[in-house]
C-alpha cells in the first residue's frame, strides 16, 4: 500500500512535452501529454480555424524517451502536412492548422 501511495504522489511530478501554437489574431493553443508517448493525430477545435504563425515545441519528459518531432496539418485527422520540425521555437508564414501529431 505504501508503494501505491508513493506512485500516486509522484505522478503529478512527471514532466510532459508541450506544444504551443500562436495565431496571427492573438489566440494561443497549448497542447501537452504526460510522458514521451506519441499522442497520435489530434484535431484542434477552434472556430474560426487557428491561423498559426509561431510554434514552440518542448519535448522534454522525465524517465521516458522524449518525442522528437511535431507536425501541423491543414485538415482535420492529420491530412495534408503543412509543417514539421523538432524541439524549439519557430516563426513561420501564417497557415491554417486543424490538426497535429507529436512523436
Amino acid at each position: 500500500m505504501k508503494a501505491t501511495l508513493f506512485l500516486i504522489a509522484i505522478t503529478p511530478l512527471v514532466s510532459a512535452w508541450n506544444l504551443d501554437l500562436w495565431a496571427s489574431d492573438g489566440r494561443k493553443a497549448h497542447m501537452h501529454a504526460r510522458g514521451g508517448d506519441s499522442n497520435g493525430c489530434q484535431n484542434i477545435e477552434f472556430s474560426p480555424v487557428i491561423n498559426v504563425n509561431k510554434a514552440k515545441f518542448s519535448p522534454a519528459t522525465d524517465w521516458v524517451k522524449d518525442p522528437g518531432t511535431f507536425e501541423l496539418y491543414v485538415n482535420k485527422n492529420c491530412d495534408k502536412l503543412s509543417y514539421r520540425n523538432d524541439g524549439g521555437t519557430y516563426n513561420m508564414k501564417a497557415r491554417k492548422i486543424r490538426s497535429y501529431k507529436v512523436y
